[in-house]
């Protein structure tokens, strides 16, 4: 694991590879805070999402300037790599 601003980064998490850009913070055994590592801590523009695990898959609330988006994805996979979708689409626009 590689540290940056004091935390550390996962190259994988529960077996899945995560984009560098990703940094997953467990707040409980079922639910995630997403943040994007390339913006500071301190920054609310960090904050990409956060995902739950219920008894039929995963809820996604994708939080950007200006807008929210819900999904639900059936596995953690799904929603990590949903999540790195719409950031880089915001990069290209």
């Amino acid at each position: 694991m590689a540290a940056t601003g004091g935390t550390a980064m996962l190259a994988s998490f529960e077996g899945i590879p995560v984009d560098p850009a990703l940094e997953i913070i467990p707040l409980t055994d079922t639910s995630w805070r997403i943040t994007d590592t390339r913006v500071a801590p301190t920054d609310p523009a960090g904050l990409l999402a956060y995902v739950e695990r219920d008894d039929t898959g995963f809820s996604v609330l994708i939080l950007r300037p200006g807008f929210t988006e819900s999904a639900r994805t059936d596995t953690l996979a799904s929603a990590l790599s949903l999540i790195n979708s719409r950031l880089a689409g915001e990069a290209r626009a």
